[in-house]
């Protein structure tokens, strides 16, 4: 057990969510109190004393299936059924809705179609894709379809169907993937499973090369980020520490002898900048783009006045488009629908796209102006006009220029960004969110 513990916690901390000795200690205590070790008691007690970031929590429960898997939780009466009496029972689950029934049945179907070798590889992945291949989920999609019918269906609740039926496929999946760790969770290795999941915490995954899920699980991080950044900002702007007000404090303190016990300050004179932020919405760094965006625009109360520009080798103003919507993926849509981003080339052209800026919109930039720039710096070999951003960084009072490449690929290949960091207050590696706070929280 406490192997398991310690195990646990190294898992934690690889994953992004260190566990601090102390709090190893009171894990340990708090098993050790227990007078009923199951599972359930069990998992509360070391998510009590080992998880400390509501971030976390999601790659805990995985972690702790994989060091205190669950027993053989196979149903017989299902493991009985023909292969044809399984997928019927499966589209009864998916219309009733019964979870309890679908997990059964996940963990049936891993056992029957998923072919797990005890000797083999770690490799969940692919036994979870011969599982739903096993059960052949196509077909199970259309016969839910048909299942969810209702007479005389209009387009609009066909579509309904369609995206009911496949989040319910989805809910499935994730019990396969569940049931295929539980099953390799009891007879592997428990720190080689999972160092072979490579689990990070939403706020230390790399958005440049996250997974669907892992963009999903950033996605659903940005709200509590930004809200916590916002009463960050707020309590540093309205806490005491403006310059001692001497004429006011001497006079109070003719109250008490002439001692000055209650310092009077001056109120601190909030800083609320003008930003402007232009950003390179191409497929190389678009992921980046959309998430650094949404984070903005939730700040944007902390902000005197926030505007943003798109572009790929031509720039547009997209703040009508983008601003105060979380749903930016739609909001991006929009961007590349109805902003001129694109012009002749259609890949990035940074220097062409700095000199239509300084044209059409350089009285955005001014003394009172941070100018954020988004992007890779790869110029696509094209000539990188350093000169122009240089002049608009003499216009802001700060340039501040996010680079979601790691530093090291800077200037190789087609990369400029050499070329354009003199000219810019700070050059910021930002490929995750926990970077994207730090500048935040810097810079704001």
């Amino acid at each position: 057990m406490i192997g398991r513990v310690l195990g646990l916690g190294r898992a934690l901390a690889e994953a992004g969510a260190p566990v601090s000795p102390a709090e190893l200690v009171d894990a340990l205590r708090a098993v050790a109190a227990l007078e009923d070790l199951a599972r359930s008691p069990l998992r509360a007690a070391l998510r009590a004393t080992m998880v400390k970031d509501v971030s976390a929590l999601p790659i805990f429960d995985v972690l702790f299936d994989i060091y205190f898997p669950m027993a053989n939780p196979t149903d017989q009466d299902l493991a009985e059924l023909d292969d044809a009496a399984m997928r019927a029972e499966l589209e009864v689950a998916l219309r009733d809705g019964d979870d309890e029934r679908l997990a059964a049945l996940a963990a049936a179907a891993v056992e029957r179609f998923g072919e797990v070798h005890s000797g083999a590889a770690v490799a969940g992945a692919y036994y979870a894709y011969r599982t739903q291949r096993g059960l052949d989920l196509e077909r199970v999609r259309e016969e839910l379809l048909a299942g969810l019918a209702r007479p005389h269906d209009a387009e609009l609740d066909w579509r309904e169907r369609e995206r009911e039926a496949r989040r319910r496929l989805q809910s499935f999946s994730r019990h396969i993937d569940d049931a295929v760790r539980a099953r390799l969770a009891r007879e592997r290795d428990p720190d080689e499973l999972a160092h072979s999941l490579g689990l990070r915490i939403a706020d230390d995954v790399d958005i440049m090369n996250a997974s669907r899920e892992e963009l999903a699980a950033i996605r659903e991080a940005v709200r509590p980020l930004a809200a916590k950044l916002v009463a960050r900002l707020e309590r540093r702007r309205t806490r005491r520490g403006g310059p001692l007000e001497l004429r006011r404090t001497i006079r109070r303190s003719l109250s008490t002898g002439g001692v000055p016990l209650e310092p009077v300050f001056r109120p601190r004179r909030p800083h609320r900048p003008d930003v402007v932020v232009l950003t390179d919405i191409s497929g190389s760094v678009a992921s980046f783009a959309r998430f650094t965006l949404q984070l903005l625009w939730a700040l944007a109360g902390e902000l005197r006045r926030l505007r943003a520009f798109a572009f790929i080798d031509a720039v547009d103003e997209v703040t009508p488009l983008v601003g105060g919507s979380w749903d930016l993926d739609a909001a991006l849509r929009a961007v590349a629908e109805r902003a001129a981003v694109v012009g002749k080339q259609g890949h990035s052209d940074y220097g062409a796209v700095f000199a239509q800026f300084e044209e059409r919109f350089v009285d955005a930039v001014s003394p009172r102006t941070t100018l954020i720039v988004l992007g890779d710096a790869r110029a696509n070999y094209h000539e990188p006009r350093a000169e122009v951003l240089d002049r608009l960084a003499r216009r802001a009072r700060a340039t501040h220029w996010l680079n979601p490449e790691p530093a090291r690929y800077w200037d190789s290949g087609d990369s400029v960004m050499g070329a354009y960091a003199p000219s810019c207050t700070s050059v910021v590696e930002c490929r995750t969110l926990a970077q994207l706070e730090r500048f935040v929280e810097e810079v704001l």
